[in-house]
């Protein structure tokens, strides 16, 4: 007996819609990280193109994407970390954290 499940497109469809953009990034190193903070606080994520972004030259950001009852902790988690480089296309902006001011 397989305990293979077969989505319907019904059950994919709920399924995306409960996750949020948390945010997009270029590095592998980034990437990381923030999967280790997550998964330490036990937040439910994916992330897309992550697989594919290396392969297509960064071409595609990879995105976090965290369930929406649990977005707000996420961002309260990230919200003092330093990344190389993100952004988040829901506020629509850029932050780079090279500057040796910072």
């Amino acid at each position: 007996m397989s305990s293979i499940i077969r989505y319907t497109k019904e059950m994919m469809e709920n399924d995306f819609t409960e996750y949020e953009i948390l945010l997009e990034t270029h590095n592998a190193g980034d990437r990381v990280f923030i999967k280790s903070i997550l998964d330490a606080e036990g937040i439910i994520y994916f992330i897309q193109n992550e697989y594919v972004a290396p392969y297509l030259f960064n071409a595609l950001p990879m995105k976090v994407m965290v369930k929406k009852d649990q977005i707000g902790k996420a961002k309260e988690i990230l919200k003092d970390i330093k990344l190389s480089y993100t952004y988040n296309l829901r506020d629509k902006t850029k932050d780079t954290n090279n500057d040796p001011e910072d």
